[in-house]
């Protein structure tokens, strides 16, 4: 079970803000302005940062440390040959549960197109059905295996999505993998 008091939606500014926090790099209040500019400007580098690593989160860290949506009415469904190819829309980052109303359970675990899995189901004979339904995700567009239906309806799309305002949410204990991501970056003064 989620717990959504525990999750941070930031804003830029905000998140900017945390991060400096975060790095150790937030200057102490001393009640004067100072500004030069020679050197490099530390707030878009370390924007750039910011969201390389959300977008790394959004593609790998456990989905329910991530905002998740159910886009469902938001797929497009095309049929061919008892399969269904699903388009996800543009906000959606990566499936984490899917289900067709005909399918007697959803999918959570996404095939890759080139996995042993995946070759298996595009034989008619080895694929899934009702009851063992199978998807290959392809990125934006995913093969659903097995359907009757000349129009099938989509039950299910939860999807982790990449926040429609540009915010950025996330659980409170991604926190401590900012420290981790900035040392894996290369260094270009190097």
């Amino acid at each position: 079970m989620e717990n959504r008091n525990q999750f941070y939606n930031l804003t830029e500014s905000e998140m900017l803000d945390l991060w400096k926090q975060v790095m150790r790099l937030a200057t102490p209040r001393r009640d004067c302005t100072v500004e030069w500019d020679d050197g490099i400007d530390l707030d878009a580098l370390l924007i750039t940062h910011i969201k390389q690593w959300y977008a790394h989160l959004l593609n790998t860290a456990p989905a329910h440390l991530l905002p998740i949506e159910d886009l469902a009415s938001d797929v497009e469904l095309t049929t061919r040959d008892g399969m269904v190819i699903a388009t996800s829309p543009e906000q959606s980052v990566r499936p984490v549960e899917w289900k067709l109303a005909e399918w007697q359970r959803s999918v959570t675990t996404f095939l890759d197109p080139c996995s042993h899995e995946a070759m298996l189901q595009l034989n008619e004979w080895n694929r899934g059905g009702a009851y063992n339904p199978a998807i290959i995700d392809y990125g934006f567009q995913l093969l659903m295996m097995s359907t009757a239906s000349a129009s099938p309806q989509l039950e299910l799309a939860r999807c982790v999505v990449r926040p429609a305002d540009g915010s950025y949410q996330f659980h409170a204990s991604l926190l401590s993998t900012i420290p981790e991501w900035e040392q894996s970056l290369p260094n270009p003064l190097v």
